[in-house]
């Protein structure tokens, strides 16, 4: 219940669009995140893959990221009941996360360095980064909910910057 109430507590972050260079990049927030983490075997697959699936006919947002050794299912779903049939098989369970999604413009994935960039402006504003996920020229920079504004806005104000 007090997790609940925390959470509640929140400031709701704000999606804005930024303009960097002469092409449009998005920066989109989402808050309240639960993320999954299964050592990476057929067993743990095929349990990931049938919760992602049930996930996605549902109205909750959900990302399945699938590496050499581990498989990771983010999601806005409450998962208590569900964790209770597949716990065993979950290596780590962290609630309480949210992410900033930046789709880079054309222009700024050809800046070298632009991930570290971004990320050494969240060090620097002494943002700790749970994990960083690149999709294409999206990246997904998952950070605990009470550091998800000041994350966005040292994004932001890093991206005006060099474009």
């Amino acid at each position: 219940m007090n997790v609940r109430r925390y959470i509640a507590r929140l400031p709701k972050p704000v999606k804005p669009s930024i303009s960097a260079s002469d092409s449009a990049s998005h920066v989109v927030t989402r808050a309240n995140l639960e993320e999954l983490i299964f050592n990476k075997n057929n067993k743990n697959r095929e349990t990931c893959l049938n919760l992602f699936n049930e996930l996605s006919k549902t109205k909750y947002f959900s990302c399945l990221v699938e590496g050499e050794k581990e498989i990771v299912l983010l999601t806005d779903c409450i998962l208590i009941e569900k964790l209770k049939k597949i716990s065993k098989l979950v290596s780590y369970h962290t609630i309480g996360l949210g992410y900033i999604s930046v789709d880079f413009s054309i222009k700024l994935r050809e800046v070298v360095g632009i991930y570290g960039v971004v990320t050494s402006a969240l060090a620097s504003a002494n943002i700790s980064i749970h994990s960083f996920h690149t999709i294409g020229g999206e990246i997904l920079i998952l950070v605990k909910n009470e550091d998800l504004i000041k994350a966005q806005e040292v994004i932001i104000s890093t991206l005006k910057m060099i474009s």
